[in-house]
């Protein structure tokens, strides 16, 4: 967490978790814990311009409300961060690093 006050670019690369029915609940998971998107909103982000988010389902929305979701991404951009991808379904590690490699060079070439 310490880490979201003090860059302006994160990337993670965990597990996520959505929770449909408690949206502040749904978490990334880490190595040594799980943090919720309540922990998240909870902190100071001044710097925040940028994250990539390499985990399951950052970004599914609930069938029932799609124009009205809370997922991780969204809850991010609430709190501040300007540019975000994330994803809409499960992400197999093979080819995240296939993505990752050919998103990152197109921002820097």
């Amino acid at each position: 967490l310490k880490a979201l006050e003090e860059n302006t670019w994160v990337h993670l690369a965990c597990h996520g978790k959505q929770d449909p029915t408690q949206p502040y609940h749904s978490h990334f998971i880490m190595r040594d814990e799980h943090v919720t998107l309540l922990e998240i909103m909870e902190r100071d982000v001044p710097h925040s311009k940028f994250m990539f988010l390499s985990a399951c389902h950052t970004a599914v929305s609930d069938e029932e409300t799609l124009d009205e979701a809370i997922h991780l991404a969204a809850g991010l951009q609430f709190l501040g961060f300007k540019g975000i991808t994330g994803t809409l379904w499960e992400v197999n590690d093979a080819v995240a690093k296939h993505v990752i490699r050919a998103f990152y060079k197109y921002m820097f070439d």
